[in-house]
């Protein structure tokens, strides 16, 4: 279960970072085993909030905070950093 968020990108075109928790109160009915559903909450949020962005990436640390997933904006969604397919570079 994800209990932390750092997200990166970019607001008027200045890198920004931003991080916080994720608990069931400020994000009630979210499954929080799901990167890509608390990233979307938190966005969300975020939005709700006034901060407008242009994402990038997060990372999400689980509730032992012994493991951090990276996930990336890549083609139109959110997927883990290590599910990117990799690309011919020749």
């Amino acid at each position: 279960m994800y209990v932390y968020y750092i997200l990166r990108g970019t607001v008027n075109k200045e890198p920004v970072e931003l991080e916080g928790d994720v608990d069931d109160e400020q994000f009630p009915n979210v499954d929080r085993t799901e990167g890509a559903d608390v990233i979307h909450a938190v966005l969300k949020k975020l939005a709700d909030e006034g901060q407008q962005g242009e994402w990038t990436e997060c990372d999400l640390t689980n509730e032992y905070f012994d493991r951090d997933d990276t996930y990336v904006f890549f083609n139109k969604k959110w997927i883990r950093r290590s599910d990117v397919p990799l690309t011919n570079t020749r």
